[in-house]
């Protein structure tokens, strides 16, 4: 199955201002990314080459700001990195930027004088990993020497480093070609290695970098990132080098060693990761058309699957939960259950969406569905009256698909009673049936939940119109099971619940 390409060209990279609105994003199905723009130049405190979900799909956290790469031809040397600071653009590596394309992974060209360079970015499935293959064309007549610059930091993503104020502590080891970092605060190992060439050891800063998009947003847009050294690679005349560099981080640094070494410890190695990591993609192409012979394949839906896929995350003991969206939103009930038909019915991925279910009715408490799992602590917060509706919609939806009753009845039908049961009685957040049937709630537990000191921005509390239209949407849901697993009685006051309501 041919995955989908978008490319840009040197004329349409030279509109800076255009230019530097275009984002990229790849997921490694942990919750964990790597995203930039097609410049490579980084202007969110979001964006980075490995942002690792620690403790997935949580607590996500910015370990490789960036590459940024420069040839050295005899005593002059060209820099391909750009930074932005504030009033200024250093490096100006996009200068020499000659194309840019995500098939679906992004290449950065760079050319100058007679030295192409290509580098590919991606990152292996389910591993806090990412690794940039490199390919360095040197046309010239004499041998040329190339070097990679990491930024690394530790910080939670919704964070930013100002090393004097509030620095990060930190050990730093090398063996070979590769370098070692050990955090304190946050508890976290970063390892980074090439497959060619050797590691100089050169610790420096780089700070005060600008955040052009948080600025906007009246967010911290200053940041500043370590450098612990450089990686370089002598490329001789008249030669191309293939190698790659590959970062992995872990809470821990024997996790953090053993990714390194999952990805491979040769140039080899990594370019069969890359191949591996083409085929889980094309394989969901692959697997969409058998189930649908009739569509014919197209760019468009191939990137609409593909896109889906970003969003599925799998956490620990293989619980599968949705984002709901990048970069910063976490689990969130309602966009969960909203889009789980798009996202894993339509596309035939039935045992996920099962896995799905049953993850978040562990979650129950009360009868109510979380609102959202926070990043950072990993906590449900339970502030919503439309999350369950939606779960139970989306248990309808599943059945509607699938018709696994049994797999409904068998790990779903206790908890779904439960629910129901406690709507009807009450439960927290002042969520209750009222005398009319209706669903009566608090003043900000629907989408509309924004507050400002404390107070709701648009407060709808007691009877909000979709809020019935989900309630009895659910109740004919319970009727329907209640009939199917032959439990009548309790089918019938389902039913005169739905009609008072």
């Amino acid at each position: 199955m041919k995955l989908p390409a978008i490319s840009f060209t040197n004329k349409e990279l030279e509109h800076f201002d255009d230019a530097i609105q275009r984002e990229w994003l790849i997921t490694n199905g942990l919750g964990g990314y790597a995203a930039s723009t097609v410049l490579g130049l980084n202007t969110r405190k979001y964006h980075g080459l490995l942002v690792a979900a620690l403790h997935p799909p949580g607590n996500r956290t910015v370990c490789l700001a960036k590459l940024d790469e420069e040839v050295q031809v005899g005593n002059v040397v060209y820099q391909f990195g750009a930074n932005e600071f504030q009033g200024k653009i250093f490096p100006k590596g996009h200068l020499f930027l000659k194309a840019f394309s995500v098939s679906p992974f992004p290449s950065y060209t760079y050319g100058v004088h007679s030295i192409k360079v290509k580098k590919t970015i991606f990152m292996p499935q389910e591993k806090n990993a990412v690794a940039a293959l490199y390919k360095v064309l040197n046309g010239s007549e004499s041998d040329v020497k190339f070097r990679i610059f990491p930024l690394l930091t530790c910080r939670h993503f919704h964070s930013v480093i100002d090393r004097w104020r509030t620095p990060l502590c930190f050990s730093q080891q090398q063996h070979g070609s590769e370098v070692k970092l050990a955090f304190d605060m946050p508890k976290a190992a970063i390892a980074i290695r090439a497959t060619t060439g050797r590691f100089i050891e050169n610790p420096a800063w780089v700070e005060r970098l600008y955040y052009r998009e948080e600025a906007n947003r009246g967010e911290s847009s200053t940041d500043d990132c370590y450098q612990p050294g450089y990686f370089e690679v002598i490329v001789p005349r008249k030669r191309e080098e293939e190698f790659a560099i590959v970062t992995a981080a872990s809470e821990n640094s024997q996790k953090c060693t053993a990714i390194l070494h999952t990805v491979g410890s040769t140039t080899a190695d990594v370019k069969r990761q890359f191949k591996t990591t083409m085929a889980t993609r094309e394989r969901i192409l692959a697997a969409f058309y058998a189930s649908l012979s009739q569509v014919p394949p197209s760019d468009w839906l191939n990137w609409l699957l593909l896109s889906a896929d970003t969003f599925i995350v799998k956490g620990a003991e293989g619980k599968i939960s949705v984002l709901a969206g990048y970069f910063w939103f976490e689990t969130w009930g309602r966009d969960m259950f909203i889009s789980l038909p798009g996202l894993l019915l339509t596309t035939g991925r039935f045992e996920e969406a099962r896995r799905m279910l049953l993850h978040f009715m562990s979650y129950c408490r009360r009868g109510l569905i979380p609102n959202y799992v926070d990043d950072k602590s990993g906590e449900a917060a339970y502030n919503t009256v439309d999350a369950t509706l939606w779960y139970v919609n989306a248990v309808l939806q599943f059945l509607k698909y699938t018709g696994d009753f049994k797999s409904v009845q068998k790990q779903l039908w206790e908890g779904l009673k439960t629910i129901i049961s406690y709507h009807e009685r009450g439960t927290d957040f002042d969520i209750r049936v009222d005398s009319d049937g209706l669903l009566v709630h608090g003043p900000r537990l629907t989408w509309m939940d924004a507050e400002v000191d404390g107070k709701a921005v648009t407060p709808r509390a007691r009877k909000a119109v979709e809020i019935q239209a989900l309630w009895y949407n659910a109740l004919k849901t319970m009727k329907l099971l209640a009939r199917k697993f032959e439990e009548p009685s309790l089918a019938e006051k389902y039913e005169e619940m739905a009609q008072v309501a």
